[in-house]
């Protein structure tokens, strides 16, 4: 018998040792951010719904949607007539911010969590109560895709309030060496030969029919 309860015992603790040593943690989900997009004001508009603050200045209201998980934002906007630009970070979807009446202005949002991040597209749009009668294009919208045969195509497209752009000058080459490729060009494509490995620079200058201009770029490697 009581060889039979020493038995007994010595298999609980058998299985209560097995039990620790099989023990596992899960490890916790790493969170991810969600997607998100800007809400207002509208991509290459004129942002009319502004509360005016002053003789020069108008108060905007800067809307985007929540990215999940996201602990803040920083708010970036570009005065594209002197290239400043006003970085702000809030908790919010939203922020108003005072700016200078008829100006052009580019911006965007980037949604943070800890040490990650994640950009929103960059939008255009020109402040209210503007008196100007012809519009300076906005930068425009460059896109580069490989041909996986030792050349890309470089995409471009310009948007203007006046619907007046009449050409572009093309510049690319690599980074720090830039080489005029397409000069007053209509095309809003080419094709350039590259190096795998390097890092290229393209910049586009849009230009309208009241010689006004407006630059913009963006880097790849392939």
């Amino acid at each position: 018998m009581r060889l039979a309860i020493k038995l007994i015992l010595a298999g609980i603790l058998v299985a209560s040792c097995d039990g620790k040593d099989n023990d596992t943690t899960t490890p916790p989900i790493e969170k991810e951010l969600g997607s998100f997009n800007l809400i207002y004001p509208d991509n290459n508009l004129i942002c009319t719904e502004g509360e005016d603050n002053g003789t020069d200045g108008v108060n905007i209201e800067f809307q985007w949607s929540a990215s999940s998980n996201a602990t803040s934002y920083d708010l970036e906007i570009t005065n594209q007539e002197n290239n400043s630009t006003d970085s702000r970070t809030v908790n919010a979807t939203s922020l108003e911010v005072g700016l200078p009446k008829g100006t052009q202005f580019s911006w965007k949002v980037t949604a943070i969590l800890g040490n990650k991040s994640l950009a929103s597209d960059t939008w255009n749009f020109y402040s209210e109560g503007t008196s100007i009668e012809n519009f300076a294009p906005f930068p425009a919208e460059i896109t580069v895709s490989e041909n996986n045969d030792g050349t890309v195509t470089v995409s471009w497209i310009g948007e203007d309030l006046d619907n007046d752009i009449v050409n572009y000058d093309v510049y690319i080459g690599v980074f720090g060496n830039l080489e005029l490729i397409l000069e007053n060009t209509t095309n809003l494509n080419t094709n350039y030969s590259i190096i795998a490995g390097e890092q290229y620079h393209v910049q586009v200058i849009s230009k309208d029919s009241n010689d006004n201009t407006s630059t913009s770029q963006t880097y790849f490697t392939f």
